[in-house]
């Protein structure tokens, strides 16, 4: 273990990642925002988190561009009478000795048949910001019908445009400020795939760059997304520096490393070796115990320490989707990530306290030990 003035000289000197040979791997869930209903809920979720063995949790505060806590810029979501989620967890959580990242949308900022009520919504303040199919259609425009077949999730930004990176870096570093947490969880950071980025000023920006259409050079097309997905997380990185050097980044991605860079623009490994995010939660939610372990081993083949890899257990029982952690972890995986909390089946606590293990591995995250020598 890093002696604990070396780590501070890191922290305060070198702003380098936050990371350290532990005494306990992360074993982290992703919490779901339809979980932050009342404060029974939320009480229920951590102790059954609690009785696994977690020692952090992703909750989820920014969904479809509205918030689950005290904000100044976006719309809050229906909260049902409840003053500010974030704040109760983390009131509760860390008692308990869980960790508290807020999970924020990035890109995708709404999801839902209808539009969003408030005229401050990010969809009806700036439906600019939005990025565009090849065909032309803007992402705001698809039914839920229509977005499942051409692969959107929904409403979707631009990554390209400043006002966009702006925004989220707003939205990160409002809640760093504000709050007492342990991370900032970006998901969808990411284009929804290769055959979006094509709106009229999407275009136009890549020519003014690069003196090429998308058509002319396909491959420096490619290059160019990819850049401005990585533009997007270094501004939030510089910027959660100054006003929290103590909160880490970590972001959700595409489980493999080549199709997230290639059809998702998610260069997640190059953030790793650049030192632009602590670690990141690989979304490897497949049921096929064969391809479970092939992304075990793709997603630690670089820095696998600051990997935390994602299992899902809604799709497929707790053992099974454990073998894929497991082998993550014996290739040297910081930790392992739970989606979700909400969807747990009832009564599987002690299979996974069991199966994601006590943190005996030689190379791990170790964020709680980190906590014990943050920078006020």
């Amino acid at each position: 273990m890093f002696h604990l003035n070396k780590i501070l000289l890191i922290v305060v000197l070198l702003f380098t990642t936050h990371l350290a040979q532990g005494e306990e791997n992360c074993r982290y869930f992703w919490v779901v925002r339809d979980g932050l209903s009342s404060p029974e809920e939320i009480d229920a979720l951590l102790t059954r988190a609690h009785a696994a063995g977690a020692n952090g949790i992703m909750v989820q505060v920014v969904g479809r561009g509205e918030a689950y806590y005290q904000s100044e810029l976006l719309p809050p979501a229906n909260f049902s009478g409840f003053d500010d989620p974030l704040l109760y967890v983390i009131q509760k959580a860390g008692p308990m000795g869980l960790e508290v990242h807020a999970w924020v949308n990035a890109f995708l900022v709404w999801s839902a048949p209808w539009e969003p009520e408030s005229l401050d919504h990010v969809y009806h303040a700036h439906p600019e910001w939005f990025t565009a199919h090849s065909n032309g259609r803007n992402s705001r425009s698809y039914t839920q019908e229509q977005a499942e077949a051409a692969g959107l999730v929904g409403a979707t930004l631009s990554p390209a445009y400043s006002g966009v990176r702006q925004y989220i870096k707003d939205i990160t570093v409002e809640i760093a400020e504000n709050y007492n947490i342990d991370g900032i969880h970006l998901d969808y950071i990411r284009y929804p795939n290769s055959s979006f980025g094509f709106s009229v000023a999407e275009k136009e920006l890549f020519y003014l760059s690069t003196g090429f259409t998308p058509e002319e050079n396909p491959e420096q097309w490619g290059i160019w997304r990819q850049e401005q997905v990585t533009e997007t997380v270094a501004v939030v990185r510089a910027s959660l520096r100054s006003a929290d050097p103590g909160v880490l980044l970590s972001c959700a991605v595409m489980a493999n490393p080549y199709s997230a860079a290639s059809e998702f623009s998610c260069d997640w490994q190059s953030w790793l070796t650049s030192g632009l995010v602590d670690f990141v939660c690989p979304m490897a939610y497949t049921s096929n115990p064969a391809i479970a372990l092939e992304l075990a081993a793709s997603t630690t083949s670089v820095f696998p320490e600051k990997v935390v890899y994602g299992i899902g257990v809604w799709n497929q029982t707790v053992s099974n989707a454990l073998a894929g952690a497991q082998r993550a972890l014996d290739l040297g995986a910081g930790g392992v990530c739970v989606f979700s909390l909400n969807s747990l089946p009832a009564g599987t606590e002690q299979t996974l306290r069991r199966g994601w293990g006590t943190g005996s591995a030689e190379h791990g995250i170790s964020p709680a030990y980190f906590n014990r020598v943050r920078v006020p």
